[in-house]
């Protein structure tokens, strides 16, 4: 707290003036001194009387006085103190005011409360399973099934509705835009003519990436006919996803983008068509966070395919393949999604009529002899005629008659179709009027009991609801709840698809850089398009140019999210074009944040004219190419009276304190922001350190220096800082600490640059600590970490970090592109005499360790923030050389942790769920998508990994902790994709290390499949997906006058444990996207255990209150619309005023107009 001293005397003058004026006031004679002589007795009595009061009042002062005048001595006191508190914190570490979030404790009851039981949790079913692997027979992963003819009649028939599909993948072995031109657009010619052309066919379709793009190309009257055909329900869009996305790598949030990117092209150019039921028939493995986001958009059904053989057989001999499946958190049942799982090998003809494939083949009349396409078994399928449909009904009903045997309801689901089918005019005629003779003669025959029908995905879920209603006065009655998730697949033997969590990671680590990038370009751009708004003043070239690059960012995103893209299952070249569609898609958002940045903070905004050609501030974030590790700019520090405008970025709804990185051209620098005090600006200079720049020699470089400083960021909101060079007579930077630098096995001694000292050179290792504010980190003389130690408790925790090395099998199938098939439980990877580089500093200490196949850095930040409280971890992965064949690296942290055969992973970065090591399964199988964090832990202790990409994940001992982080296989593993996994890039990988104590005395987590981070671990997770831009000015000095120091939208941060998800501006326009006066809020209540301090936090939680004025006071109208979460759906309206109670875990989508 400032003092100064003409506030002091200000302060005595009041209240000295304040006595005067009371003698005046209680001064109430009417004649003054000078009246008659009876009035002067009075007054001099009264005046008497008065003196004494006014002796009292001045005696009293004199106290008050003296209380001022200790209290002025004492804060000058305190200066001093710090004054020299700051040169001793010069000399060592920077002292840190230690901040924790202020949890409700009503807010801790969820986590501890037990959810709601199910009838089937897939947990338990995994700890029942024997995984034996029985031969079944025709159904090899079956059983041989029989059924009793006489359990149909006239008045209970089997129901059988045969749905034609054709999956269209968004790149595979042809990129997107060939396998259109190829394949797709025929296939939607076709099926629009022969939908016309056969009345009673019916058709559904998934993927709008491909809709969309044919639809651009489509005369009116085809366009009506589709609308027609749509309102008939003849044709269904089922899901309506802009592609099928992967369930294992997604990012929930792109997820969503891509489901509410197909609803709101379904919305504006099909006349407000709603889907309705989803289908997810290729995704490898199956997640609950789809099920619930479906749930959350008002859908009603949905439908899965690859799924363990193992579930699907027990799940298939309890009949409980049709489940409600329920949230593993979910306290009630609100959650619950009718799901059908298909219960065969795969989603094509053979694998769907029945359990026999032999059979089911020759019902798929494409392969008619003499076609392109033929049956494996050797018997083709026959052409239907007057003499041999009876033989061929009642064999083909056989089928429908089994299949029937696996589920609750006579209602039998038969998907007719497979990749890219229904593609021909041929396919389709021999497919409609061979079918079509088998279901005239069977609904004709009455002793058959069963009525086979052509049909929609919906239609058969309407089917199956009548007849539960029928049976038990409830549309669901007849189907068991279930919780859990489908991962690890494995579609026969020990296959597991557990590779693909972790293939081609340099592009999972890209779409997570652009998924940050494209969140913060919506808000920001929605900020701007709002405040247009409320000035009165639309900027359309610039609205016109945002919009449309963020249109453009949508569709590469959600693209990418397809089950072939993020997975990393496609072709070298397909995976190369979804890459540079990601590289551009970048570079389109970072101009839409500079040039909406550059608006919000601009002082005159009615009069501001935008120049789209300008490039206002760059993101230090360049990439030359697709597969290029990103750089940094190197700000050209030269001018002692020009300052260089650095812009800090913030798209969290809550301010942050984060330590920033930025590279500059000198050493010799102050860094300073501008302060008000007094309503009048004030130069504030703050703490930095200078840090070296290694050149890839290994010399320090002396034009390029890393300059880090501690940022505080208003919520949604930007932060000028700037960078000048120090004048002569200013002399040294007193808040400018230097780092200094050790390197262990080396001789060679660096060129000294200034003003660092002399190298510490050592040719052989010795152990060390680093600090940070919160833990002290100790490593080997090989820079590697073994122990972490709370700084609260002083308590020590082994946490030991190495690298480990899976090879494939010697013989028969091996590793590939989506099968992890080890040799064996792997072997350390021993680092050979590493160069390492110790850097500490006042702000940050890290350590670099070198070897020809990875630099693998550790970082602790001395920061208040939370990036304080955990070590930040980068491995730049390199396999590219054939010394690495088959080879696959793993990052494995051994601690002495108590976890048992228990571990902790995410699903998609929306929910935490329990794991168990089985000794029953293999390796491959104990390994689980990790999309964004996994911990251990015991009644003491949380050791979480938070990664910043997407990758495989493990626990293989108690106490340990591993991901995978890159493989380089030599061979395709037999499922379609022909080649193996060589195209490795230089990989960098993020993570932050974060160990916990749980607070002595606190309840922990209910004892369920259900788990949830601490308010800290979501902290950092989302540090590390959504970092603080820094937007360096890159306009001509004098310009920067035009731009206030700082933008602050909103009036009140949210609570700790809200979340916003996106800003999201709708468009108008079918065919030319503009932006609407609408933009959707999302917002996310996150699950949290209060079990851990939550450190370095300045947030509270509030029981999940958020009022909209609080949160946008001057942007957004007074109305708002709560919405179904992808918008397909109106809800409440209500005002901005009102505030909003959000439920834990759940997802919130509110509608504000501008």
């Amino acid at each position: 707290m400032r003092f100064r001293k003409s506030n002091v005397i200000l302060g005595l003058a009041l209240v000295v003036g304040m006595f005067l004026f009371m003698y005046l006031v209680i001064d109430s004679s009417p004649h003054g001194l000078y009246g008659d002589d009876d009035a002067k007795k009075f007054e001099l009595k009264n005046l008497e009387t008065k003196l004494k009061n006014l002796e009292t009042d001045l005696a009293l002062n004199q106290e008050i006085i003296k209380e001022i005048k200790g209290s002025v001595k004492e804060i000058i006191e305190a200066q001093e103190i710090q004054k020299k508190v700051s040169h001793v914190s010069r000399m060592g570490k920077s002292s840190v005011n230690k901040t924790m979030a202020t949890i409700d404790k009503n807010d801790a009851t969820f986590a501890q409360m037990s959810p709601s039981t199910c009838d089937i949790e897939m947990s338990k079913v995994y700890d029942g399973l024997k995984f034996d692997n029985l031969d079944g027979g025709v159904w090899k992963q079956g059983w041989e099934i029989i059924y009793d003819k006489k359990q149909w009649s006239q008045e209970s028939k089997l129901q059988v509705f045969v749905v034609p599909h054709s999956h269209n993948d968004p790149g595979w072995i042809k990129t997107f835009e060939r396998y259109y031109q190829d394949q797709t657009r025929n296939i939607l010619d076709t099926m629009v003519r022969k939908l016309i052309e056969y009345p009673k066919m019916k058709f559904i379709w998934a993927e709008i990436s491909y809709l969309s793009m044919w639809w651009m190309e489509q005369p009116a009257n085809v366009r009506e006919n589709v609308q027609k055909l749509l309102e008939e329900g003849r044709l269904e869009i089922v899901t309506g996803g802009y592609v099928m996305p992967d369930e294992a790598n997604s990012h929930y949030t792109a997820i969503l983008e891509q489901l509410l990117y197909g609803h709101e092209w379904c919305n504006i150019n099909l006349n407000g068509y709603k889907p309705n039921s989803g289908w997810s028939i290729d995704p490898f493995g199956m997640s609950p966070t789809t099920a619930y986001l479906l749930k959350r958009a008002g859908f009603d059904n949905m439908l899965i395919q690859r799924t363990h053989y193992s579930v699907k057989k027990h799940l298939a001999k309890e009949q409980a393949l049709e489940f409600r499946w329920r949230q593993h958190w979910d306290h009630g049942e609100t959650s619950d999604m009718f799901c059908h799982m298909m219960p065969f090998y795969s989603y094509d003809v053979p694998h769907t009529c029945g359990p026999d494939p032999k059979v089911c083949c020759q019902f798929d009349f494409l392969r008619l002899p003499g076609g392109r396409v033929t049956c494996p078994w050797n018997v083709p399928p026959k052409k239907i005629t007057a003499s041999n449909v009876r033989e061929r009904s009642e064999t083909l009903l056989d089928q429908y008659r089994k299949k029937s045997q696996l589920y609750k309801s006579d209602v039998v689901f038969v998907p007719l179709g497979d990749d890219f089918r229904w593609d021909s005019d041929k396919e389709w005629d021999n497919q409609y009027t061979n079918y079509q003779a088998l279901m005239e003669y069977i609904n004709s025959h009455p002793e058959l009991n069963a009525e086979v029908q052509w049909g929609t995905l919906s239609d058969y879920f309407n089917q199956v609801r009548k007849v539960s209603e029928a049976k038990t006065g409830d549309e669901l009655g007849l189907f068991p709840s279930l919780s859990g998730d489908f991962f690890t697949y494995a579609d026969r033997d020990d296959h597991y698809w557990s590779g693909y969590f972790t293939t081609r990671p340099f592009w999972k680590n890209l779409d997570r850089v652009l998924e940050g990038y494209l969140r913060s370009g919506e808000i920001f751009f929605s900020m701007a398009w709002a405040e247009m708004e409320y000035i009165g003043s639309d900027k359309t070239d610039l609205a016109a140019k945002c919009i449309a690059n963020l249109v453009e960012a949508r569709k590469s995103l959600s693209l990418f999210q397809h089950h072939d893209g993020i997975t990393g299952t496609a072709k070298d070249h397909v995976v190369m074009d979804y890459g540079e569609k990601m590289l551009n898609s970048i570079n389109l958002l970072q101009e839409v944040i500079a040039q909406s940045s550059n608006f919000l903070l601009t002082k005159s905004k009615a009069n501001f004219k935008p120049n789209l050609q300008t490039t206002y501030f760059d993101l230090d974030d360049s990439r030359t190419a697709a597969w290029s590790v990103p750089s940094k700019t190197v700000i050209q520090v030269d001018h002692a009276d020009m300052p260089n405008r650095v812009v800090i970025s913030n798209s969290h709804a809550r301010r942050r304190q984060e330590m920033v990185s930025i590279r500059v051209s000198m050493p010799n620098i102050r860094v300073y922001y501008m302060n008000m005090i007094e309503d009048e600006e004030e130069e504030e200079t703050i703490p930095t350190q200078i840090s070296p720049v290694f050149k890839s020699d290994g010399e320090i470089s002396n034009i390029e220096f890393e300059l880090i400083f501690l940022a505080t960021v208003p919520a949604l909101g930007l932060q000028t800082y700037y960078v000048r060079q120090l004048k002569p007579e200013e002399g040294n930077n007193e808040e400018m600490s230097v780092a200094t630098v050790k390197i262990f096995n080396s001789k060679a001694q660096p060129f000294q640059v200034i003003p660092f000292e002399a190298v510490d050179i050592s040719a052989a290792g010795s152990d060390f600590s680093l600090s940070s504010t919160f833990v002290t980190a100790n490593f080997d003389s090989s820079g590697m970490l073994q122990a972490i130690t709370t700084k609260d408790d002083s308590v020590k925790t082994q946490a030991k970090i190495e690298f480990w090395e899976y090879g494939t099998k010697a013989r028969g199938d091996k590793s590939g592109a989506y099968l992890f098939l080890p040799d064996g439980p792997g072997k350390v990877k021993n680092l050979k005499n590493p160069l390492v580089r110790i850097v500490e500093g006042k702000l940050r200490s890290s350590v670099t360790v070198h070897q020809k196949w990875i630099r693998h850095i550790v970082i602790l930040n001395n920061s208040p923030g939370v990036d304080g409280t955990g070590l930040m971890i980068e491995n730049d992965i390199d396999l590219t050389s054939e010394g690495q064949n088959n080879r696959e690296i793993s990052m494995r942290v051994s601690s002495n942790v108590g976890s048992g055969d228990v571990f902790f992973t995410d699903l998609n970065g929306f929910q935490m769920i329990r794991r168990k090591r089985y000794a029953k399964l293999p390796i491959q199988a104990n390994f689980y998508p990790l999309p964004s964090m996994g911990y251990i832990q015991d009644q003491k202790t949380r050791l979480s990994i938070i990664s910043g990409q997407p990758l495989g994940g493990t626990s293989a001992a108690s106490g340990q902790l591993e991901v995978m982080l890159d493989r380089r296989l030599m061979q395709d593993d037999n499922r379609g994709l022909f080649q193996g996994v060589q195209d490795n890039k230089v990989t960098p990988h993020h993570f932050t290390l974060l160990l916990e104590r749980q607070i002595p005395g606190s309840k922990a987590e209910a004892d369920s499949a259900a788990s949830y981070p601490s308010l800290l671990g979501h902290a950092l997770r989302h540090s590390l997906n959504n970092p603080l831009f820094r937007l360096l000015y890159m306009p001509e000095h004098y310009q920067g006058h035009t731009l206030k120091n700082t933008y602050k939208p909103v009036d009140k941060d949210l609570p700790c444990d809200i979340h916003v998800v996106n800003l999201r501006t709708m468009i108008t326009h079918p065919l030319v996207p503009a932006p609407s006066d609408q933009a959707a809020l999302i917002l996310h209540r996150q699950g949290f255990t209060s079990a851990y301090r939550p450190l370095g936090m300045t947030c509270a939680t509030n029981g999940g209150k958020i009022s909209m004025d609080e949160l946008f006071p001057e942007l957004y109208s007074t109305n708002v619309k709560q919405m179904s979460l992808s918008l397909m759906y109106d809800g409440m309206k209500m005002e901005k005023s009102f505030t909003v109670s959000i439920q834990p875990m759940e997802l919130y989508s509110f509608l504000l107009t501008r």
